[in-house]
């Protein structure tokens, strides 16, 4: 899989965001994978910390917006993240997720994008809490956060997220479970 990946990365054509010419086939213009650490209460329960890792598939949508009548300047994403965490309290426990984010960079200089994000997702917990009822919940999140462009291709990023988590009303209580989750990664831009 690793050789199926950097086969993708050295074979594309391209440049800066701003600059795309598409990416790979039409749509994808970024692959990418990002680590970082959570924290955040359960109410009458333990601290919640976690560490997530993931990947990061970012969707060009300045073609779309534009039919619209709105030409962005910078990066317009469609993002989905498929992720898993680590639960170091409450201890030997999981959570998995997948994120659909939209994200917007304006570059800064060349090669520095700040970027803002918003977005929701399924999540699924290995654990019951107090606060929710379920272990199917929704992942809600947003942040801030830098790109900075290293080379033509790739970037490093940055972001600091506040993530809520419920299960929308599907079953009481549905409390809510609130963190701050601090994150970084390296991507590829086609």
């Amino acid at each position: 899989m690793l050789l199926f990946f950097c086969g993708i990365f050295f074979i594309s054509t391209g440049s800066y965001p701003q600059d795309a010419s598409g990416g790979l086939g039409i749509w994808l213009q970024e692959v990418g994978f990002f680590a970082g650490y959570g924290k955040g209460d359960l109410e009458s329960e333990k601290t919640l910390e976690f560490i997530p890792l993931g990947f990061r598939f970012g969707f060009d949508v300045r073609p779309l917006v534009k039919k619209l009548g709105w030409e962005p300047k910078g990066l317009l994403e469609f993002v989905c993240e498929p992720y898993v965490g680590s639960n170091l309290q409450p201890k030997d426990n999981m959570e998995f997720g997948l994120a659909f984010l939209i994200k917007y960079g304006f570059p800064f200089t060349e090669k520095l994008y700040p970027f803002i994000e918003v977005g929701t997702g399924p999540y699924y917990i290995t654990w019951s809490t107090n606060t929710q009822s379920t272990q199917f919940n929704f992942d809600s999140q947003g942040g801030l956060g830098l790109l900075y462009f290293f080379e033509n291709h790739w970037a490093a990023n940055a972001a600091l997220r506040f993530r809520h988590v419920s299960n929308a009303a599907i079953k009481q209580p549905n409390g809510g479970i609130e963190s701050l989750v601090y994150l970084l990664g390296f991507s590829y831009y086609y």
